[in-house]
């Protein structure tokens, strides 16, 4: 429809262009874009004509002065978009919608244990404070009124003896490596600097309680972000559920009907439980101590994977390229009658030009493998980042002991880190028993924890290729090592066709 000259100049502010068919949206009310999209659905015009009348519309009253009409019609288009999410979104459940419109949040001061919950939304985008680049101050941990005075108490000592171990370490450790690595030729002064802070960062972020303040930028949609409120407000932990109301009180300034109705889920909050009790019939724990020493040194292990991985990816290569009268059982006998060495030449044919940075084609999804991780928890941090697989993780914990970079035994400060995390563990023991969620805040970054990941081929090449590389920390590119030698075990043809990195750097600078 042909808009006349007024609604052009109405809507000309928000829009990227008045004639493209493909033009952006800006300055608008998240709910109001939201709203403009559902028109889609249920209108016969185009969105400029939506908008002009979302603005305009004689309904609502609208007569501003003319150099303040865009932001009193927007006051008056997003009363408008709330009727009509409160009418279909809640009242005839078209949830969808919520996705057009997007939040920006800023969580500040938040521990790192609860900045795990926040980022297990898989429809989110993430920026962390990094652990690598900034050195963190001497009370930089959430502190836990919810524990009893005592063990509040130990509790904020442990963290206060670890943040003193670290930045005792920090400058020592800086030192003795710049001693180690002169500057080379080419570096600037503050280049050079950097790289050494972000090395000595890098071997020393074991000693950092899992209680570590830090900050986190999140982008998500918000039926996503609803989702994800309503899990944090369920989550057992006091510090999650507290920030969850921050989070949805901020939420709701943006997008006051689309995640107005989040709330604790009962489901959600006595899963574990729920799950725990009917598992009581067919498993008897281990004793403390068996299981960990088994596969200690085991940080990958293969749980399950499927036989015919090869046959799946390549019946769904093929199947995309066949003529539309093609069944897919048709290419299914072709393939189970094809020779291993076919099979192997459909996939590697599928992957011949990929370049640096192209993924697998789509197809490789089709078949999943299922690890089990021990990893430290700093390198779980960043692992978990990965969220296109379905993970789940053990409570953290000292049971599983830590690792001793071996740097800091060649630059003569394993001592000094072993004594604080022994005395870590201590404090943690004692917490624990009576408050066994809480003693995660005192376990330092070091201490292992168990993960099960189960993602699709795809998903693995990505995680080898990129986790594998030069520049990573150390105790990740292990993890991303150990997944490509365990999955050709089982998994051979992928030998070749893994972009993998095998070679074991020394921290790399940034």
């Amino acid at each position: 429809m042909a808009l006349d000259e007024t609604s052009r100049a109405r809507i000309a502010p928000y829009v990227s262009s008045l004639t493209a068919d493909v033009f952006s949206l800006s300055g608008l009310p998240e709910e109001v874009i939201a709203v403009l999209f559902a028109y889609y659905s249920r209108s016969r015009d185009d969105l400029r004509t939506n908008l002009a009348r979302l603005l305009g519309d004689e309904e609502l009253d609208v007569a501003p002065a003319a150099d303040d009409r865009p932001q009193r019609g927007l006051a008056f288009a997003s009363d408008k978009a709330r009727s009509f999410h409160e009418k279909w979104v809640v009242g005839y459940g078209h949830a969808s919608v919520a996705e057009h419109a997007v939040v920006h949040l800023a969580i500040e001061n938040v521990s790192i244990v609860a900045s795990k919950v926040i980022e297990d939304l898989r429809l989110g985008s993430y920026t962390e404070k990094s652990t690598r680049y900034v050195v963190f101050d001497q009370h930089a941990f959430v502190d836990l009124p919810e524990l009893e005075a005592e063990h509040a108490a130990r509790y904020r000592a442990a963290c206060e003896r670890l943040f003193a171990a670290y930045l005792d370490l920090v400058p020592k450790v800086t030192e003795r490596l710049s001693a180690r690595e002169p500057k080379p030729e080419k570096m600037s002064d503050g280049a050079y600097k950097g790289a050494l802070r972000a090395q000595a960062c890098d071997l020393l972020r074991g000693l950092l309680p899992a209680g570590t303040r830090t900050n986190i930028g999140l982008t998500a949609n918000a039926r996503a972000l609803e989702i994800l409120l309503t899990k944090m407000l369920s989550h057992p932990l006091e510090e999650v559920r507290r920030v969850a109301r921050e989070m949805h009180a901020a939420a709701l300034a943006v997008t006051p009907t689309l995640v107005k109705y989040a709330a604790p889920n009962e489901l959600r909050k006595e899963l574990q439980a729920t799950v725990a009790a009917a598992m009581k019939r067919v498993y008897t724990p281990p004793e403390e101590g068996v299981s960990a020493t088994m596969v200690i040194n085991q940080p990958v292990r293969l749980v399950r994977y499927d036989k015919d991985a090869l046959e799946r990816v390549a019946l769904a290569l093929a199947y995309e390229g066949s003529d539309p009268g093609v069944h897919a059982y048709n290419l299914g006998d072709a393939l189970r009658r094809a020779t291993l060495p076919e099979l192997i030449a459909i996939a590697q044919a599928a992957c011949a030009k990929r370049g640096p940075y192209d993924a697998p084609p789509r197809a490789f999804e089709a078949s999943t493998m299922t690890f089990e991780l021990m990893l430290d928890y700093g390198a779980y941090r960043d692992l978990q980042r990965h969220r296109m697989l379905t993970p789940a993780t053990q409570r953290l914990t000292c049971r599983l002991g830590f690792e001793t970079p071996q740097a800091l035994s060649e630059l003569g400060h394993a001592e000094a880190y072993q004594d604080a995390m022994l005395a870590a563990r201590d404090a943690w023991h004692a917490l624990e028993e009576r408050y066994p969620l809480e003693a995660q805040y005192a376990v330092p970054l070091g201490f292992r924890v168990r993960t099960l990941w189960t993602l699709n081929l795809r998903e693995l090449f990505h995680v080898i290729e990129l986790r594998s590389a030069k520049q990573g920390h150390t105790s990740y590119r292990r993890i991303a090592q150990g997944l490509y030698r365990t999955a050709i075990t089982v998994h051979p043809w992928l030998k070749d066709m893994i972009r993998v990195d095998l070679n074991d750097y020394a921290l790399a600078r940034s």
